[in-house]
């Protein structure tokens, strides 16, 4: 049986917020990350789509014993869809999985709140960690739906995976934000 992974795209970035290993970062083309709104939650939820041309950058990394219980309670809201990947040129492709927003799920009506600073917080610095400040900016870059306000909660973070930023680190968040579409 072969080993099956994940492909994390945002918060399992960050190897602080879970104990799967080994990783390794990996990009995957024809996906691009995208904010949505939910039927679930009064924020929205980051996903990936699929597109053509796009691609994304991210980890990989294995589920001992195809145990997906803890990961996919983890990903409350996501379902879980096999992609094709190959970890070096000239290798076979290995099993994948990725989590989405199932369309069912994806609403126009924006939610209550918007995208939670303490949990994009723990993604850039994920990123920042893993990419350096140039994987950051093509975070952004290859993330849509920037189009609703953030919600500061990094005083009293709700998201339960929060990390503490330094303070460079929550100047590269702002900064970001500052020229993204986020209104």
């Amino acid at each position: 049986m072969q080993t099956p992974y994940f492909f994390g795209y945002g918060s399992l970035v960050n190897i602080n917020t879970h104990s799967y290993r080994p990783y390794e970062k990996k990009t995957i083309k024809g996906w691009r990350r995208k904010w949505c709104y939910t039927k679930l939650r009064q924020v929205p939820f980051l996903s990936a789509h699929f597109v053509n041309k796009g691609q994304i950058s991210g980890l990989i990394a294995a589920v001992p014993d195809n145990d997906w219980s803890a990961l996919d309670q983890r990903e409350t809201g996501y379902h879980r869809t096999r992609i094709p990947l190959k970890l070096e040129e000239g290798t076979s492709k290995i099993e994948v999985q990725i989590y989405h927003v199932p369309s069912e799920n994806i609403s126009n009506k924006k939610p209550t709140k918007g995208i939670i600073l303490s949990y994009l917080d723990c993604v850039v610095k994920g990123y920042l960690e893993q990419y350096g400040e140039e994987g950051v900016a093509d975070f952004f870059a290859t993330t849509d739906g920037w189009d609703c306000q953030a919600f500061d909660d990094r005083l009293k973070p709700i998201y339960p995976r929060h990390v503490e930023l330094t303070k460079s680190e929550r100047h590269l968040v702002d900064y970001y934000l500052k020229f993204s579409n986020l209104t």
